[in-house]
């Protein structure tokens, strides 16, 4: 797909959030007409509206499967997204990472070493920038590193240079229908690869999944991140910085200035992020945990006593194995549950041994019940392992609304 052949189709920009005003900038400065279809609530409302267009760029949040998407693909309507679009007019080499959780962590640690290697890059996806900002500015010198969630993965039909996968569990079933779906839905970023690209990948993830694609393998190995000084908290993350180490090999970065670049780095805001220490209690903010998965990892990371924030927005996932974990935890002395979940957490969790509250509205009042538990020592930790959007606007807001509720303690 190239710029000629966009100028002679007809084009419907679907959904006109985040991921697609860029392009749809992009689209007017280079001549190219589009129609904009925003505004639905519901993508059924869609269903016979985008048969007439040639080419749809739908947004990450109308899921691929959708009747509206499946229809319009039967009527002969190609169906592409700004992923696409940007991976196929990309003149520079693009480093793809995905995972359930830590691709953002992983991509910024690459961007991290890179700058400490005076390599010339551009970060993209939820950390960094929006690819079609600098479209025009990239070559054939540069690289890309892109942050690739499942949404933007599902429908591609071509794969980064590099691509980094790390471990994928089960997540956003509110979107997929599936475990094995949001499994397959990730498979594109090695599918497509030949045997010049490489795949940079977790030893764990299924065999039917490794074998995908021609790339060339690379297990990395998270004890050899081990030697590395580090400002991450977390075994978990051992995995993103040995991740970002063999990618920076490939890319012949100097093993000291890589060094230096991991022992530099700062955790990214609301993942397993440092807030304050006050009355001898630390406040971390692990915000952007909206998975089981994630909650268990948060847990591991510390020694001490646990005041736990849990809860949220169900995203029907399955959170058997975290809730064994917090009963059989000598750490977790107490939870704070809030959301749509709290009734199938305290269930759950009946047989807890430690202080359980429930029916905060707000932060404030969360604070309020967690500092009717919490004594010097401990840690209280917001690693809710759920979807935010029941009481906040989204997991950033979630952690931002926490930190500002910790710095007003006195």
């Amino acid at each position: 797909m190239n710029l000629q052949i966009l100028q002679k189709k007809k084009i419907a920009v679907v959904g006109l959030g985040v991921n697609n005003r860029k392009m749809s900038e992009y689209f007017s400065n280079h001549g190219i007409n589009f129609e904009v279809i925003d505004g639905w609530k519901n993508p059924d409302e869609l269903i016979g509206k985008l048969d007439r267009f040639d080419i749809i760029f739908r947004t990450p949040g109308l899921p691929f499967l959708s009747k509206a998407i499946l229809q319009a693909n039967r009527a002969g309507v190609e169906i592409s997204s700004q992923t696409e679009l940007f991976f196929s007019l990309c003149p520079a080499k693009i480093i793809g990472v995905t995972g359930t959780k830590g691709k953002g962590t992983s991509a910024a640690l690459l961007a991290k070493i890179f700058t400490e290697s005076n390599q010339l890059f551009f970060l993209a996806g939820n950390i960094g920038r929006d690819p079609f900002e600098f479209l025009d500015e990239l070559s054939f010198e540069h690289l890309v590193i892109m942050e690739l969630s499942s949404f933007q993965l599902q429908d591609l039909e071509i794969s980064p240079h590099v691509a980094v996968v790390l471990n994928i569990t089960a997540d956003h079933l509110d979107h997929h229908q599936t475990k094995d779906e949001y499994l397959r839905s990730k498979g594109p970023i090695l599918s497509y690869q030949n045997n010049k690209d490489f795949a940079i990948l977790d030893k764990r993830l299924p065999d039917s999944f490794k074998n995908l694609g021609q790339g060339k393998k690379i297990f990395f190995d998270p004890k050899e991140a081990s030697g590395y000084k580090t400002k991450l908290l977390g075994k978990h993350n051992l995995e993103n910085i040995a991740a970002a180490v063999e990618v920076a090999k490939l890319f012949k970065v100097n093993p000291e200035l890589i060094k230096q670049a991991v022992a530099a780095f700062m955790p990214l805001p609301h993942r397993l992020s440092y807030v304050r220490k006050y009355n001898d209690i630390t406040y971390i903010d692990d915000s952007y945990s909206t998975n089981p998965d994630a909650t268990m990892a948060a847990i591991d990371s510390f020694d001490g006593n646990i005041v736990l924030i849990l809860g949220g927005m169900d995203k029907e996932l399955d959170q058997t194995q975290l809730f064994e974990k917090i009963k059989n935890s000598l750490k977790v002395k107490g939870i704070i549950v809030i959301g749509q979940l709290t009734k199938k957490i305290i269930e759950a969790l009946h047989s807890f041994s430690g202080k359980i509250l429930k029916g905060a509205k707000n932060m404030e009042e969360i604070l309020l019940q967690v500092h009717s538990v919490a004594q010097g020592g401990d840690f209280v930790l917001l690693s809710p392992g759920a979807a935010s959007f029941d009481m906040f606007k989204n997991a950033t807001d979630r952690g931002d609304q926490f930190i500002r509720a910790v710095n007003q303690i006195r």
